[in-house]
């Protein structure tokens, strides 16, 4: 890749809090595919050693960038199936029904690969494995009414201040409007809850340039209008990285993984779309944080913002979808 092609996947801000280079994760979701064909994409393309957990869940260990989970996306079929330590003598039955609860699980719920934190400057990468997912089969999705399925990126932070995380959510807000209409968000996925956008009252507190909170503030406020996984960019996970204590008694507290990043959920996954690919979803966060990190510009159009939000018909007409497209044409 040359390093004309290679500036288009990185954000203005590179590094992180302490000066290393920023990293970030994906979440694969598409149907279609074995998972011995899902393992070799992954392998065959960064090497590492697969180890079965269940015919649910895998793991691929020392790869290039470090350690991929591949699991259908059924947490409690998942507890169903793990083998104990203890071999028992209803083995046999155990891994015939094993098998038919797979091929019933595979026809409602997704196939998930969990790609480690890879260096921005590296993410690039990981096209060559859904490259090989979509030449195995892999279906996303628009294939079917059924397939909810989307492309989760965890980019990580350059930096946890205050000022940061306002003007991140506030560029986010700003924007969402145009990259959904850009997604093309499939309609199954519009009518789950998983990609909920935030609420009017939130969203007129957030963009309100009067709007300063310290960190505190800004959680406490997030945390009672958002107490919830579902929303298009959950905050939660990096919350929990910054103290536990944030999302304790929450009810889906269980299953908030701690880590020093946002969750960006809204993208579909349309793999087996030939013209669609990372760089595509990836793009529209980084006009996101091209914007948060250009101050003046982001006062500017969450000031046009609250003014068109207002509008009666601002759902109709899409005029705050062509200002957007004009305004990040712009942006550095």
């Amino acid at each position: 890749m040359s390093i004309e092609t290679l500036k288009n996947w990185l954000p203005t801000r590179i590094k992180n809090v302490e000066g290393n280079e920023r990293k970030v994760g994906i979440e694969l979701e598409f149907s279609g595919c074995e998972p011995e064909d899902i393992l070799a994409c992954i392998t065959d393309n960064f090497g590492g050693e697969v180890e079965k957990r269940s015919v649910f869940e895998y793991s691929v260990v020392d790869t290039d960038f470090g350690d991929f989970t591949v699991e259908l996306d059924a947490q409690l079929l998942q507890k169903i199936v793990t083998p104990s330590s203890e071999e028992t003598v209803e083995d046999k039955l155990i891994q015939v029904a094993e098998g038919l609860l797979k091929s019933a699980a595979e026809q409602l719920v997704p196939w998930e690969v969990v790609a480690p934190p890879v260096k921005i400057s590296e993410l690039h990468q990981l096209e060559n494995m859904i490259k090989c997912l979509r030449n195995k089969g892999a279906l996303g999705t628009r294939h079917a009414m059924r397939y909810a399925f989307g492309l989760h990126l965890n980019p990580e932070l350059p930096d946890f201040e205050a000022s940061t995380l306002v003007r991140f959510m506030q560029a986010y807000l700003c924007l969402y409007d145009w990259i959904y209409a850009k997604e093309k968000i499939d309609v199954v996925r519009k009518i789950t809850p998983y990609i909920d956008h935030f609420g009017k009252d939130y969203i007129l507190k957030v963009v309100n340039p009067e709007y300063s909170p310290n960190k505190e503030t800004f959680i406490k406020d997030y945390l009672e209008f958002n107490p919830t996984r579902n929303r298009s960019l959950d905050w939660l996970p990096l919350f929990a990285h910054f103290d536990k204590e944030w999302i304790k008694g929450l009810k889906e507290e269980a299953l908030i993984k701690s880590r020093p990043t946002l969750h960006y959920r809204l993208p579909n996954c349309d793999i087996d779309n030939t013209q669609w690919n990372l760089q595509e979803p990836w793009s529209y966060w980084l006009k996101v944080e091209a914007l948060a990190n250009q101050p003046d510009k982001l006062e500017h159009l969450m000031e046009e913002f609250r003014e068109d939000y207002q509008r009666f018909t601002r759902a109709l007409d899409g005029q705050w979808i062509k200002r957007c497209e004009e305004f990040v044409s712009e942006l550095e």
